[in-house]
């Protein structure tokens, strides 16, 4: 009996044909794989960042919450009673609510008041109608006896307002 080439091709089964046709090879999924690892390098990457920036708002704005609450706090005090403080140390949880136990602050309020003032950008002589209340914010989660120091590594911003004496 004679086998033509052609008619051992139509001997083999037809599934191994169709399984090629809907299946993926080694080297695909390979591919694939390294596709998406590539793709998660890079996601986790920025996985700091987005947390570092996160962060950074957190604070900004739990801090200027806690900067307008003491700012409010020196408009509503009596002139009198607000001249008589020079500096003031408070303290904040990391929600802004003020805490009087020293292992649950995060930020330290320091407060300061100077009176009499002189307007800004003017050479009239200082009014004892007007006070500067000075108030400096330190992110202490360390509790840094010394957030304030020159040499201190803690970050702080610092917060001026005006506040006039009322008739």
């Amino acid at each position: 009996m004679i086998v033509s080439p052609h008619s051992a091709e139509r001997s083999l089964p037809s599934h191994s044909s169709s399984w090629r046709v809907r299946g993926f090879s080694l080297i695909e999924v390979v591919l694939c794989i390294g596709i998406v690892a590539f793709a998660f390098l890079a996601i986790f990457g920025m996985l700091p960042v987005g947390l570092s920036t996160f962060r950074q708002a957190m604070d900004n704005t739990v801090g200027s919450q806690i900067v307008q609450r003491l700012v409010g706090e020196a408009q509503q005090t009596d002139f009198p009673t607000l001249i008589a403080t020079s500096v003031t140390l408070r303290y904040f949880d990391d929600q802004g609510n003020e805490v009087t136990v020293s292992k649950d602050y995060i930020y330290t309020a320091e407060i300061t008041v100077l009176a009499p003032t002189t307007l800004p950008n003017t050479s009239t002589p200082p009014t004892a109608s007007l006070a500067t209340v000075t108030i400096r914010l330190a992110n202490n989660p360390g509790h840094n006896p010394t957030p304030f120091a020159s040499a201190s590594t803690v970050r702080f911003t610092t917060h001026t307002a005006l506040i006039a004496k009322n008739q």
